[in-house]
Protein backbone atom coordinates (compact mmCIF):
# COMPACT_ATOMS: atom_id res chain seq x y z
CA UNK A 1 0.00 0.00 0.00
CA UNK A 2 2.78 2.40 0.74
CA UNK A 3 4.28 1.74 -2.96
CA UNK A 4 1.01 2.38 -4.27
CA UNK A 5 0.51 5.57 -2.72
CA UNK A 6 3.69 6.82 -3.70
CA UNK A 7 3.25 10.12 -5.99
CA UNK A 8 7.26 10.25 -6.84
CA UNK A 9 7.40 11.04 -10.85
CA UNK A 10 3.67 11.94 -11.20
CA UNK A 11 5.10 15.02 -12.65
CA UNK A 12 7.16 13.53 -15.63
CA UNK A 13 4.69 11.51 -16.49
CA UNK A 14 2.44 14.27 -16.75
CA UNK A 15 4.76 16.18 -18.69
CA UNK A 16 5.31 12.83 -21.11
CA UNK A 17 1.68 12.71 -21.28
CA UNK A 18 1.45 16.78 -22.40
CA UNK A 19 4.33 16.84 -24.86
CA UNK A 20 2.84 13.48 -26.49
CA UNK A 21 -0.64 16.14 -27.14
CA UNK A 22 1.93 19.33 -28.08
CA UNK A 23 3.77 16.65 -30.54
CA UNK A 24 0.54 15.64 -32.02
CA UNK A 25 -0.95 19.10 -32.31
CA UNK A 26 2.12 20.47 -33.83
CA UNK A 27 2.44 17.80 -36.25
CA UNK A 28 -1.31 18.12 -37.47
CA UNK A 29 -0.48 21.86 -37.78
CA UNK A 30 2.65 21.26 -40.19
CA UNK A 31 0.41 18.31 -42.21
CA UNK A 32 -2.20 21.26 -42.80
CA UNK A 33 0.13 24.18 -43.41
CA UNK A 34 2.08 21.53 -45.92
CA UNK A 35 -1.37 20.16 -47.42
CA UNK A 36 -2.44 23.64 -47.71
CA UNK A 37 0.07 25.19 -49.69
CA UNK A 38 0.63 21.52 -52.12
CA UNK A 39 -3.44 22.19 -52.80
CA UNK A 40 -2.33 26.14 -53.18
CA UNK A 41 0.10 25.32 -56.29
CA UNK A 42 -1.88 22.44 -57.69
CA UNK A 43 -4.84 25.12 -58.18
CA UNK A 44 -2.32 28.07 -59.48
CA UNK A 45 -1.00 25.32 -61.95
CA UNK A 46 -4.93 24.23 -62.64
CA UNK A 47 -6.45 28.34 -63.04
CA UNK A 48 -3.59 28.76 -65.34
CA UNK A 49 -4.09 25.67 -67.49
CA UNK A 50 -7.64 27.31 -67.50
CA UNK A 51 -6.96 30.60 -68.18
CA UNK A 52 -4.97 28.60 -71.74
CA UNK A 53 -8.16 26.69 -72.03
CA UNK A 54 -10.65 29.72 -71.71
CA UNK A 55 -8.49 31.43 -74.50
CA UNK A 56 -8.78 28.52 -76.80
CA UNK A 57 -12.50 28.32 -76.51
CA UNK A 58 -12.36 32.38 -77.68
CA UNK A 59 -10.51 31.33 -81.01
CA UNK A 60 -12.89 28.27 -81.17
CA UNK A 61 -15.96 30.32 -80.94
CA UNK A 62 -14.49 32.92 -83.72
CA UNK A 63 -13.37 30.11 -86.06
CA UNK A 64 -16.88 28.83 -85.86
CA UNK A 65 -18.38 32.18 -86.37
CA UNK A 66 -16.21 32.88 -89.66
CA UNK A 67 -17.32 29.89 -90.94
CA UNK A 68 -13.47 28.17 -90.70
CA UNK A 69 -11.08 31.05 -91.34
CA UNK A 70 -8.71 31.85 -88.75
CA UNK A 71 -5.68 33.15 -90.49
CA UNK A 72 -4.01 33.48 -87.32
CA UNK A 73 -0.93 31.98 -85.30
CA UNK A 74 0.12 30.31 -88.17
CA UNK A 75 -2.84 28.28 -88.38
CA UNK A 76 -3.20 28.72 -92.03
CA UNK A 77 -7.27 28.17 -92.02
CA UNK A 78 -7.68 31.64 -94.79
CA UNK A 79 -10.98 29.56 -96.61
CA UNK A 80 -14.19 29.84 -95.31
CA UNK A 81 -17.18 27.57 -95.76
CA UNK A 82 -20.29 27.89 -97.78
CA UNK A 83 -22.35 25.39 -96.58
CA UNK A 84 -25.07 25.23 -99.12
CA UNK A 85 -28.48 23.78 -98.91
CA UNK A 86 -29.02 22.78 -95.06
CA UNK A 87 -31.21 19.92 -96.04
CA UNK A 88 -28.19 18.65 -97.92
CA UNK A 89 -25.33 16.93 -96.43
CA UNK A 90 -21.98 16.86 -98.12
CA UNK A 91 -22.36 19.86 -100.85
CA UNK A 92 -20.07 22.21 -99.18
CA UNK A 93 -17.94 24.11 -101.03
CA UNK A 94 -15.52 27.08 -100.18
CA UNK A 95 -17.03 30.39 -100.17
CA UNK A 96 -15.82 30.85 -103.29
CA UNK A 97 -17.54 28.37 -104.91
CA UNK A 98 -14.78 26.21 -105.89
CA UNK A 99 -14.64 22.62 -104.38
CA UNK A 100 -12.81 21.12 -101.46
CA UNK A 101 -10.36 19.24 -102.62
CA UNK A 102 -10.19 15.07 -101.35
CA UNK A 103 -8.20 15.29 -98.23
CA UNK A 104 -7.62 19.07 -97.53
CA UNK A 105 -8.66 19.70 -93.97
CA UNK A 106 -11.69 21.97 -94.62
CA UNK A 107 -13.31 18.54 -96.17
CA UNK A 108 -13.34 17.58 -92.85
CA UNK A 109 -13.74 21.17 -90.94
CA UNK A 110 -16.71 22.01 -93.58
CA UNK A 111 -18.63 19.07 -92.51
CA UNK A 112 -18.39 20.01 -89.14
CA UNK A 113 -19.41 23.28 -89.28
CA UNK A 114 -22.38 22.95 -91.96
CA UNK A 115 -23.83 19.43 -91.49
CA UNK A 116 -25.23 17.72 -88.64
CA UNK A 117 -23.54 14.61 -87.24
CA UNK A 118 -25.85 12.34 -87.31
CA UNK A 119 -29.37 12.38 -89.51
CA UNK A 120 -31.31 9.38 -87.90
CA UNK A 121 -28.78 6.85 -87.34
CA UNK A 122 -26.21 8.15 -90.43
CA UNK A 123 -23.48 9.60 -89.65
CA UNK A 124 -22.32 12.48 -91.56
CA UNK A 125 -18.76 13.21 -90.66
CA UNK A 126 -17.61 10.01 -92.89
CA UNK A 127 -14.45 12.54 -93.92
CA UNK A 128 -13.45 12.85 -90.44
CA UNK A 129 -11.03 10.78 -88.21
CA UNK A 130 -11.47 9.93 -85.11
CA UNK A 131 -14.94 12.72 -85.41
CA UNK A 132 -17.26 12.16 -82.49
CA UNK A 133 -14.42 11.28 -80.12
CA UNK A 134 -14.15 13.28 -77.06
CA UNK A 135 -10.67 13.77 -76.61
CA UNK A 136 -9.34 16.44 -78.58
CA UNK A 137 -6.40 15.96 -78.77
CA UNK A 138 -7.37 13.05 -81.18
CA UNK A 139 -7.94 14.67 -84.57
CA UNK A 140 -8.37 18.23 -83.52
CA UNK A 141 -9.68 20.53 -85.81
CA UNK A 142 -7.21 23.39 -84.47
CA UNK A 143 -3.89 22.85 -82.77
CA UNK A 144 -2.06 26.29 -81.68
CA UNK A 145 0.41 27.07 -78.54
CA UNK A 146 -0.73 29.90 -76.34
CA UNK A 147 2.16 31.53 -74.28
CA UNK A 148 1.27 32.81 -70.92
CA UNK A 149 3.47 34.72 -68.36
CA UNK A 150 7.46 33.83 -67.67
CA UNK A 151 7.14 32.48 -71.66
CA UNK A 152 5.28 29.17 -70.13
CA UNK A 153 4.29 27.67 -73.14
CA UNK A 154 0.94 25.95 -73.77
CA UNK A 155 -0.03 23.68 -76.25
CA UNK A 156 -4.06 24.44 -76.89
CA UNK A 157 -6.21 21.42 -78.95
CA UNK A 158 -9.99 22.47 -79.90
CA UNK A 159 -12.50 19.57 -81.33
CA UNK A 160 -16.29 20.04 -83.00
CA UNK A 161 -17.66 17.07 -81.92
CA UNK A 162 -21.41 17.66 -81.98
CA UNK A 163 -23.36 19.86 -84.46
CA UNK A 164 -26.96 20.27 -84.17
CA UNK A 165 -28.83 22.53 -87.33
CA UNK A 166 -30.23 25.98 -87.26
CA UNK A 167 -31.27 28.30 -89.54
CA UNK A 168 -30.06 31.47 -87.96
CA UNK A 169 -27.12 33.61 -89.73
CA UNK A 170 -27.04 30.79 -92.82
CA UNK A 171 -30.43 30.28 -94.43
CA UNK A 172 -31.26 34.37 -95.28
CA UNK A 173 -35.02 32.44 -95.99
CA UNK A 174 -37.74 34.97 -95.69
CA UNK A 175 -41.38 34.24 -95.59
CA UNK A 176 -42.92 36.82 -98.77
CA UNK A 177 -46.44 38.62 -97.75
CA UNK A 178 -48.32 40.27 -94.79
CA UNK A 179 -48.97 39.03 -91.56
CA UNK A 180 -52.09 38.15 -90.37
CA UNK A 181 -52.66 41.41 -88.13
CA UNK A 182 -50.90 44.13 -90.07
CA UNK A 183 -47.67 44.43 -91.78
CA UNK A 184 -45.15 47.78 -93.01
CA UNK A 185 -42.64 45.78 -94.52
CA UNK A 186 -44.55 42.61 -96.05
CA UNK A 187 -41.71 40.21 -94.60
CA UNK A 188 -42.32 37.59 -92.27
CA UNK A 189 -38.73 36.51 -90.81
CA UNK A 190 -38.38 33.20 -90.24
CA UNK A 191 -38.18 32.23 -86.15
CA UNK A 192 -34.48 32.27 -85.41
CA UNK A 193 -33.17 28.78 -84.39
CA UNK A 194 -29.04 28.74 -83.56
CA UNK A 195 -26.58 26.61 -84.70
CA UNK A 196 -24.97 24.50 -81.71
CA UNK A 197 -21.73 23.07 -81.70
CA UNK A 198 -20.24 21.00 -79.01
CA UNK A 199 -16.44 21.65 -78.58
CA UNK A 200 -14.09 19.94 -76.56
CA UNK A 201 -11.21 21.80 -75.73
CA UNK A 202 -7.86 20.51 -74.37
CA UNK A 203 -4.77 22.85 -72.50
CA UNK A 204 -1.48 21.45 -70.99
CA UNK A 205 1.72 23.20 -70.15
CA UNK A 206 4.67 21.53 -72.61
CA UNK A 207 6.63 21.05 -70.07
CA UNK A 208 4.29 19.40 -67.29
CA UNK A 209 1.93 17.13 -67.60
CA UNK A 210 0.75 18.47 -64.47
CA UNK A 211 -0.70 21.86 -66.06
CA UNK A 212 -3.38 20.77 -68.20
CA UNK A 213 -7.29 21.12 -68.16
CA UNK A 214 -10.12 20.09 -70.03
CA UNK A 215 -13.42 22.37 -70.83
CA UNK A 216 -16.76 21.92 -72.79
CA UNK A 217 -17.72 24.38 -74.97
CA UNK A 218 -21.67 24.65 -76.32
CA UNK A 219 -21.59 27.52 -79.03
CA UNK A 220 -24.55 28.88 -80.53
CA UNK A 221 -24.07 30.75 -83.64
Amino acid sequence: MKHLRNEKGIALVMVLILSLIALAIVAALVYLVTQGTKFSGEFKRYETAREAGLGGAEIAGALVHNRGEMDILGLGLTNSCSCGDPDVVGDNTFSDGTAIPAGDPYECLCAKLCDPTYTGATYNWGVCTDGTTFDPTTGADMTFPLTGLGGITYTVDAKIINTTLGNSDLSGEDLGGTSVVSSTAGVIPTPPAPYLYRIEINSQNNASVLERSRLSVLYAY
